[in-house]
């Protein structure tokens, strides 16, 4: 008779630890990659999130009194700067962010208007800036007063100073842009708007 060799038995893993990690795993992924996602802001889809300011409570073009024609659908969608008061550098700063922002459009621009609206009469220097530099703008007026109202329900920053809003083709103030802020962010929710809308 000869000794046989006798393998060491395979040791055993701990399937009842291995299950419990793995039901972890399966639970609190998902939320853990969810919080990462959000916290980073990767991986979310930009076109269901608008980058800009949404104006609720709503504004329309005759709360500011603004005489702009057309209006309705077919008409065009409308790059506004706005300024209760005199057009001054932040104004200047905005008129030219508003063409930017319609050249980037690239050929969809030809569905996008720039225009400025002013609450005080604008100097004949000023009108002839305007009318060399940028000549496709429309200029039109503003009743001071009544814009300053129809914001008494938006942030304070809005009522003060010049800024930049995007009014769809029914002639709905649906986006603002803080000054502050890059303008691709208004950008990006043009395009995503020119992109679904049937309107204008």
């Amino acid at each position: 008779m000869h000794d046989r060799e006798q393998s060491p038995a395979p040791e055993r893993k701990p399937h009842g630890q291995l299950k419990l990690l793995a039901i972890f795993a399966v639970v609190l992924g998902p939320i853990f990659l969810a919080g990462l996602m959000a916290k980073l802001g990767v991986g979310i889809p930009d076109s269901q999130t608008n980058r800009s300011d949404l104006i609720e409570p709503a504004i329309v073009i005759d709360d500011w009194q603004l005489a702009i024609e057309p209006v309705g659908y077919g008409s065009p969608w409308r790059l506004v700067v706005t300024a209760a008061g005199e057009c001054g550098q932040t104004c200047l700063k905005l008129l030219n962010e508003a063409r930017q922002i319609n050249v980037a459009l690239g050929r969809e621009a030809g569905r996008v208007e720039h225009l400025v609206a002013l609450g005080e009469p604008v100097p004949d220097a000023l009108r002839e800036r305007l009318e060399r530099e940028y000549p496709r703008m429309q200029q039109t007026g503003l009743d001071p007063d009544a814009y300053r109202r129809s914001l008494t329900s938006h942030p304070p920053e809005w009522r003060e100073g010049a800024q930049l809003w995007l009014i769809d083709p029914l002639g709905r103030v649906i986006l603002h842009q803080a000054v502050d802020e890059p303008g691709k962010q208004l950008l990006d929710d043009l395009k995503h708007l020119l992109k679904v809308s049937k309107v204008g």
